[in-house]
């Protein structure tokens, strides 16, 4: 549907040259949707300035416009930033209840603090001031930045102007994932006279963690007059009587059984959690590493799942770029030189080598080649993640299926996916599932990936 929708905007005739965007909220999402594009459309379709990217990307050129002109002003008067995903790989933490935040002055951006409920582990007060001064910041900054400028009139009218005179037409993939800042921008954008469609599926809304509203979405609908149009048939399993009936079942909130298979069955395997891909059959692989142990642990098991994942499915681990902000690396020469190193520790891991001797080795390696200083207990052998790795490197490469979890699989889609299923999703698909329980729109997003066939594994 937003590959569509997208070319026959960036295909109309007229002599209009503002630029047709459309954005989701994944890296993973847009990439599919551009890839479809370029399938569909060829790839001149994404010549610029036309483009598909996250919302983040459009938030981030809405403050750096607002900075160049100086409407707002950044500390140390920045106004290029670095935006990072998170501050996790880059400052140290600490334990606490104060979240430390961006908000404004007047128009002055400024550091502060929010009281949290709980204790967290928090970026410190003094290392976040001095980032915010470099010109540094995350997403999520962006969007505290963005969250209270756009209540002043004057930012509000800049931030039409610049969609007005930019872009013509805006697409949104899975609005029913935006949050209160997202859907004020979709309306900013709608004043401002763009052409606005708006893609989503209520049962397909996953984040609620970041403060999505889907039941926002339809207010929005009516208080700006959109056209509805509801997709009858997905061209995703318009071919399989199996999906369609299986669809028809979760919307209906329907009794469902799956049939039941094994790893070597499909093509993926997907669950709601990390820990129930790496507590599973060894023939899944998952994408991502989840130690519950230290940061410089973490990270060096991610570049060895990424070494097993590059030379299985040739695709890279989900982490990679996190795992090589904690470790330093930042050129990819220094990776190239690290992959023998990796390879031997993957070698010796299938060889039933002593767990902690390959550690050691392997730390050694990484303090030598990176200018990463992990304290005495970050060098702690993790011995439950490398007995993990180990034991899908005794499954011959090709017996292995990759496995991630139900929100990195969104917008993407395979011939057969297989999905682990814990007692609660059993039981929910037992009773019929309840659209407006996350939980169970994760589950209908994993039981809907499938061209042809979901099997419980």
């Amino acid at each position: 549907m937003s590959n569509q929708r997208f070319g026959l905007h960036r295909y109309a005739r007229t002599t209009d040259h503002r630029a047709v965007v459309a954005v989701s909220f994944t890296r993973s999402a847009t990439e599919e949707i551009r890839s479809r594009v370029s399938r569909k459309w060829g790839p001149s379709a994404l010549a610029w300035p036309h483009r598909i990217v996250t919302l983040d990307t459009i938030l981030n050129d809405l403050l750096a416009h607002l900075l160049r002109f100086g409407i707002l002003q950044w500390p140390g008067g920045h106004q290029e930033l670095e935006v990072l995903d998170t501050w996790r790989s880059h400052l140290p933490t600490t334990y606490t209840l104060d979240k430390p935040v961006l908000t404004l002055n007047g128009t002055r951006i400024v550091t502060d603090s929010v009281r949290q409920a709980r204790r967290e582990s928090f970026v410190k007060p003094d290392c976040f001031a001095s980032a915010v001064g470099a010109g540094r910041c995350t997403h999520d900054n962006v969007r505290e930045v963005l969250q209270v400028a756009l209540r002043i009139e004057g930012v509000r009218a800049c931030v039409m102007a610049y969609f007005a005179t930019t872009i013509r037409s805006l697409l949104v993939d899975e609005v029913y994932d935006a949050n209160d800042l997202d859907l004020g921008v979709i309306h900013l954008a709608a004043d401002a006279g763009l052409v606005i469609t708006l893609v989503g599926d209520p049962w397909q809304a996953l984040y609620g963690f970041r403060g999505a509203r889907p039941e926002n979405v339809p207010r929005l609908l009516n208080r700006l007059g959109f056209q509805r149009s509801e997709l009858q048939t997905s061209f995703r399993w318009r071919g399989s009587a199996a999906q369609t009936l299986l669809a028809r079942q979760l919307r209906g909130k329907e009794r469902v059984v799956l049939p039941e298979g094994e790893a070597r069955d499909v093509d993926v395997v997907l669950a709601r959690q990390w820990r129930l891909l790496w507590d599973a059959d060894p023939h899944i692989l998952p994408l991502a590493v989840r130690t519950k142990t230290g940061q410089f642990q973490e990270a060096v098991c991610t570049l060895l799942l990424n070494e097993l994942a590059q030379s299985t499915f040739g695709r890279p681990g989900i982490d990679l770029v996190d795992a090589r902000t904690s470790l330093g690396i930042m050129e990819s020469d220094t990776l190239a030189q690290l992959r023998p190193h990796l390879r031997n520790a993957l070698e010796r891991l299938a060889g039933q080598g002593n767990l902690s001797g390959i550690w050691t080795d392997l730390a050694s390696t990484m303090v030598a080649m990176t200018p990463v200083v992990p304290s005495e207990g970050q060098k702690r052998t993790p011995r439950a993640a490398l007995a993990k790795l180990r034991a899908r490197l005794e499954v011959a490469r090709e017996g292995l299926v990759p496995g991630m979890t139900c929100h990195q699989a969104k917008g993407r889609e395979w011939n057969r996916v297989g999905v682990r299923l814990e007692e609660i999703d059993e039981a929910a698909l037992l009773r019929g599932l309840n659209p407006t329980n996350e939980a169970h729109r994760a589950l209908y997003v994993a039981l809907t990936r499938a061209r042809h066939l979901s099997l419980a594994v």
